[in-house]
Parts: structure tokens; C-alpha cells; sequence
């Protein structure tokens, strides 16, 4: 299948079941090798697949956010329960754990940008001058820790990929928007960010159920991809879908 259109990104994506943005372990199964060069990223702001997420997204037809291997990509509304089934029951958040409170925060807030998770935690950054570098980059931790060595409760500076990975994998956060900076005459520029919601809030509690235990769920998942994707061995679709 060819992507050249926003519909066509859709509807590959709803065809396959799962749709991986980038190349991954079973060749061809991306939007990357599905779609021309010209077309992945696009030359301005409305043409290109890397674009087009956000407006397919709001669809609700599909469930976006790094699922494979911690890349990014889509599930289909029709394979949502049986992916989140699976996945959770492996993807487990660990009560009192960083990823637990982050989930936490998500959830109560419905949606939010990573900048916004951050402020959240430990407040808006510091403007640094001058007098600040040394000490920064004396004290500087490049892992994740809310609190630092030093004292209890005090926050260090810290980055939520990590925590926001996992989430995802587990099935627990997904991607629900993009978000633009604006000029002043309201046009947007710049990379979208993305805007962090939970599925409970972007489907209906019915479209998330199913009575298939995990490993019924991970055995439908492969043979209806399978069935698509020809190509794809239930082995290397196994392989794709491991947490």
C-alpha cells in the first residue's frame, strides 16, 4: 500500500491493524517505507506524514504512541482492546513508582505536554545566567530522579522520557494531539509537541473491554496482522508487539 494522502495514512493504518512509523524488524510494515521520501516529513507544514498524525489521531479511529519498541505508531480502534489486554498485563506500573505518579498526573489532568508534566513536578525553570553554569554543571544528573542525593522532597532537573516510554508500552498512555507554537498572526511554526492523554479518556469504556486473556489477545493481534500483511511471519509480528 502506497501512502500519499492524510486518508491514506488512515486507512493503512486500519487496514493492518498496527502501523509502525518507522522501519522496524518485519520489512516494509512502516509508514516510513509505505510512504515517498518527498512525503514522510514534508516540505511545509501541511504535506507529509510527520504532519498528518495529529489530524489522524483526532479521528478516534486510531489509538497513536510508541508501541514498538518504543517507537512510534498506531493501533487501530478495532485492535485497541486486544493490544491494551496484552500489553498491561505485562506493562504493570509499580505502586508509589515515578511512573505511577506520573500516570497519576496525566490522568486527573486528561492532557499534557511533557513541558506541562515538568512544571507540574517541580515548577517552571530557573532562568540561567552566567553565575549558574558552574554550579549546574558540577551537580548536573543525566538519569531521572524527582529527588535529589542531597536532601528529601528537594526536586532535581530531570527528563520524563524514560517514565513517558514506559507508560506508553504498557498501554497505559497514549499520544492524543500535537500542539503548535503560533506568531502573533495566529500561524503556527515549529515541531508539534506532543499532548499525553490515557485511552480512558479518548474511547468509550466499551471499546476498550474484551474477554480474551492476554496471551488469546497477543494470538489475535498476530494472525489478524498476518492476514494483512502477508509478508509478516507470526514470529516477526510477535516480535514487533513484545513489551
Amino acid at each position: 500500500m502506497r501512502i500519499l494522502t492524510i486518508d491514506d495514512l488512515e486507512g493503512a493504518a486500519l487496514k493492518y491493524g498496527l502501523l509502525p512509523f518507522f522501519r522496524n524488524n518485519i520489512k516494509g510494515f512502516s509508514i516510513e517505507e509505505m510512504t515517498p521520501p518527498a512525503l514522510i516529513f514534508g516540505g511545509n507544514d501541511d504535506e507529509g506524514c510527520w504532519e498528518w498524525k495529529g489530524p489522524v489521531i483526532r479521528r478516534r479511529t486510531t489509538m497513536y504512541g510508541k508501541f514498538f519498541r518504543r517507537k512510534a505508531g498506531f493501533v487501530s480502534r478495532e485492535l485497541i482492546p486486544y493490544f491494551l489486554k496484552m500489553r498491561r498485563d505485562s506493562g504493570i506500573v509499580t505502586p508509589g513508582s515515578t511512573d505511577e505518579m506520573i500516570f497519576d498526573i496525566i490522568s486527573i489532568n486528561d492532557r499534557m505536554t511533557s513541558t506541562e508534566l515538568r512544571e507540574t513536578l517541580i515548577g517552571k525553570p530557573k532562568r540561567r545566567t552566567a553565575y549558574d553554569l558552574p554550579e549546574l554543571e558540577a551537580t548536573s544528573d543525566p538519569g531521572f530522579n524527582l529527588t535529589s542525593e542531597k536532601g528529601a522532597g528537594k526536586p532535581s532537573r530531570h527528563t520524563l522520557e524514560g517514565p513517558l516510554q514506559r507508560l506508553q508500552m504498557g498501554g497505559h498512555v497514549c499520544i492524543s494531539d500535537f500542539r503548535y507554537k503560533q506568531t502573533r498572526r495566529g500561524e503556527r511554526y515549529g515541531w508539534g509537541v506532543a499532548e499525553y492523554s490515557t485511552p480512558e479518556m479518548l474511547f468509550e469504556s466499551s471499546e476498550l473491554h474484551t474477554d480474551l486473556t492476554p496471551g488469546e489477545c497477543r494470538d489475535y493481534i498476530i494472525e489478524y496482522v498476518g492476514s494483512r500483511f502477508p509478508s509478516a511471519s507470526a514470529d516477526g509480528i510477535g516480535r514487533l508487539i513484545r513489551m
